[in-house]
């Protein structure tokens, strides 16, 4: 930048400090006046200014706009692990091909979502988990391209009880295949107690078997719990298949529980008929009673239902905390001591009266049933039969052992209640075990007393 002349009107003392003025004198003066008067140019002093400073630098650009938000479901953008919502979804084959609220053609407007913002209100805070993540987008990225594109998965089961057979399967470290063969096999021994029945539960229903038998596709775009369910309704009576190994897994267990019922009941009915000191007691009581009731409408009896064994505590003596069964016990001891220890004689009595004969025959009964069927259809596939023949040669054994017991516990049932006098119409043998038990622990008290 050029600088700037400033012309100044230069007075001959200013213009130079090099040359000096010689004393002011007359002739000086006229030779000013001389020059002036000749319109000579007066000589002006020139000074040479520096140049300002120059101006700052203009201010940065502003930092361009922030990019879009990735448009929704885009695979070249790393996902953060989102927390879950918990909805029943619906099975493609309810939407796809129909006019509904998912299908529909109408106007809708651009429904964009501020992913940025839901990722950070409800996106899972794991490190771990986003490092393992990264990894494994830079192995499915290459130059923006998706390797390992995923087809569309494609459900038949409702969410809940594709949920649930999920589950199932997490409790077996094998492949569904696998496990399908085992039950075309029959080999009941690798799923565990209670996983067939368990299963058995979940089975398909009529609607969902049709529409797994139409599944046509790769297997691979199903779920795991669509995948085993598609493979078992495949196989030829899969749900007799079901049933004959649950009964397998469940038969003797259940037939040694029936057993070990039959033979504790048993050994109560036998106790109660052979205790004579019981017996005695009994006997010392209606004694008792008759003496007490004489004279009334119920005096001379000639015996009494077994529960007015427990009435004898209600019967107050005068003295302060003392009963009818109080008296009994003294005299009993006073006949012979030996007659106190008829408690200790009736050892099964309080564990038979707290088993069901009823329903142990029940039980009984019902797996009776359950082999017919399966004898029946066995019958009609000859490669069940195989698997089940050594296991019906068993079943038949046990079945003739435990229906022994059980007619050996119904003749001493009508024993028992002949022996006491009861109608064996109506007369259960756990309730008969029930009082006598209640009448030792009173009377076993008494006596302490």
């Amino acid at each position: 930048m050029e600088g700037v002349l400033i012309l100044k009107s230069a007075s001959p003392p200013s213009c130079s400090s090099q040359n000096s003025s010689p004393p002011f004198s007359p002739d000086a003066q006229e030779d000013s006046d001389l020059q002036s008067s000749s319109s000579v140019p007066t000589p002006m002093c020139v000074t040479r200014v520096p140049p300002p400073p120059p101006p700052p630098p203009p201010p940065p650009p502003p930092p361009p706009p922030p990019p879009p938000p990735p448009p929704f479901g885009s695979r070249n953008v790393q996902r953060r692990s989102m927390k879950k919502l918990n909805w029943d979804t619906i099975p493609s084959q309810r939407v796809l091909g129909k006019l509904n609220v998912w299908t529909s053609k109408r106007p809708q407007r651009d429904l964009v979502l501020d992913i940025r913002s839901m990722e950070e209100l409800f996106s899972h805070v794991d490190k771990r988990a986003s490092l393992r993540n990264s990894r494994v987008m830079g192995l499915k990225k290459c130059d923006g391209m998706d390797l390992f594109p995923q087809e569309p998965q494609v459900t038949i089961l409702d969410s809940k009880k594709s949920m649930n057979i999920g589950i199932f399967l997490r409790h077996f470290k094998r492949p569904v295949t696998e496990m399908v063969q085992d039950i075309c096999q029959g080999n009941w021994l690798r799923f565990g107690p209670g996983k067939l029945k368990e299963l058995c539960k979940l089975l398909p229903e009529e609607s969902e078997v049709k529409q797994l038998l139409s599944f046509s596709g790769n297997l691979s775009v199903l779920p795991e719990a669509d995948q085993f369910m598609v493979q078992l309704v495949k196989v030829p009576g899969y749900e007799e298949r079901l049933k004959m190994m649950v009964l397998r897994e469940e038969f003797f267990p259940l037939m040694d529980e029936v057993k070990n019922s039959v033979a504790v009941m048993t050994k109560g009915a036998n106790e109660l008929l052979d205790c004579d000191d019981l017996h005695s007691v009994i006997r010392l009581v209606l004694k008792a009673g008759n003496y007490m009731n004489a004279g009334g409408y119920s005096a001379n009896a000639i015996g009494f239902r077994m529960t007015s064994l427990l009435k004898l505590a209600d019967t107050k003596a005068n003295k302060p905390g003392m009963n009818l069964m109080h008296y009994v016990a003294k005299q009993a001891e006073d006949i012979d001591a030996e007659l106190l220890t008829f408690p200790s004689q009736l050892e099964h009595i309080g564990m038979a009266s707290r088993i069901c004969k009823e329903e142990v025959i029940n039980d009984f009964e019902r797996e009776v049933k359950k082999i017919k069927e399966v004898k029946l259809y066995s019958n009609r596939h000859p490669g069940l039969l195989q698997q089940m023949e050594t296991f019906l040669m068993r079943v038949e054994a046990k079945l003739a052992d435990v229906e022994s017991s059980l007619q050996e516990l119904k003749a001493l049932s009508n024993a028992v209640a002949e022996y006491f006098c009861e109608d064996p119409a109506t007369f259960k043998l756990e309730e008969c075990c029930s009082i006598f038990h209640s009448f030792c622990k009173r009377f076993d008290t008494a006596v302490r007393v």
